[in-house]
């Protein structure tokens, strides 16, 4: 009997979405409280999902809230110690589950020991991999740091030690 095809396990969720740009506004005045009516007006956000998507990162630590006229949420701690994947492992887990994925924070399912020829599960697996730890490096001060977060270079490394550059675009994307 053949196991289950993995599926491509790297998606970007709207409560992603969201929480990367909560943990963003939050960042650029750590020391205010933020209402989540101010984010989600400031977006055009979904108030119920994004009140969702706070909780879950209230009851994960990232965030602190406080009540009342005054109240609002704030980072619970610098954004220089906040990584992204946190962040966006616990907006997407769902609201019932404790935790995010596997234990290692992976979407990926592990590699079941099956075929070990099969290359795209190994692919999806390893990407997956590289992913995470790319995400465990950053931090919500780097999402906020400036226009983007140079994907291709990791910290405290140069361009020439890149296994493999990509191109760069070649023009605009035409529908």
């Amino acid at each position: 009997m053949r196991r289950p095809r993995l599926s491509a396990p790297l998606r970007a969720t709207e409560r992603a979405d969201y929480a990367l740009r909560a943990v963003g506004v939050m960042a650029e005045g750590p020391d205010a409280h933020v209402t989540a009516r101010a984010i989600a007006e400031r977006y055009g956000m979904s108030p119920k999902m994004l009140g969702s998507v706070l909780q879950a990162l209230t009851g994960a630590g990232v965030l602190t809230s406080r009540a009342g006229w005054h109240g609002g949420f704030r980072l619970s701690r610098p954004p220089e110690t906040i990584s992204l994947r946190d962040v966006i492992a616990t907006a997407s887990a769902p609201p019932t589950a404790t935790g995010a994925g596997r234990r290692d924070g992976s979407t990926a399912p592990a590699a079941s020991g099956g075929d070990p020829e099969d290359s795209v599960d190994r692919f999806w697996i390893d990407l997956d991999r590289h992913v995470q730890r790319l995400l465990a490096s950053l931090t919500v001060a780097d999402l906020v740091a400036g226009p983007g977060v140079d994907l291709l270079v990791p910290k405290a490394r140069g361009p020439e030690t890149c296994a493999r550059q990509l191109p760069e675009p070649s023009g605009a994307i035409t529908a």
